[in-house]
């Protein structure tokens, strides 16, 4: 049954990698739609005893932030695009409200839904079941 309620694009991400799931209207199977990849690390990798004492490691948090600035730029393509009409994100939390932060206000305006979870471990097989009770119909 078609609510006319638009495509739902679902960003599932964590530190390795991110999926963008389709739902072409509520109550139908998200599926697959990309995978992104984070850029190539800008710096060399530090040996085991030149470990952050202090903290976490402030290169993995800048490499975070090159993260999440490629994504919201897959979106940002995708909202130009016109592909989706309301978006949902997945994501650890550090990385959840780094990507909140970096929305446009465009995007920040389709954004119904965001929910704090790792769910890198999700097979691609798997990961529509998972996000299915995250679409939903949306108010008008």
């Amino acid at each position: 049954m078609a609510t006319g309620q638009g495509t739902t694009w679902v960003l599932v991400a964590d530190g390795r990698h991110a999926r963008v799931l389709e739902v072409e209207d509520a109550g139908l199977l998200p599926r697959l739609r990309s995978t992104v990849k984070p850029p190539p690390s800008e710096g060399q990798h530090r040996s085991p005893e030149h470990v952050w004492r202090h903290g976490e490691d402030p290169r993995a948090e800048h490499e975070e932030k090159r993260f999440v600035h490629v994504l919201v730029q897959t979106l940002e393509r995708g909202l130009a695009d016109n592909h989706f009409r309301h978006l949902v994100m997945v994501a650890p939390p550090r990385m959840l409200g780094v990507m909140r932060e970096s929305l446009s206000r465009g995007l920040a305006d389709r954004l119904r839904s965001s929910l704090a979870r790792d769910w890198g471990h999700v097979s691609d097989a798997e990961l529509p079941q998972q996000v299915r009770p995250l679409v939903e119909i949306w108010p008008r």
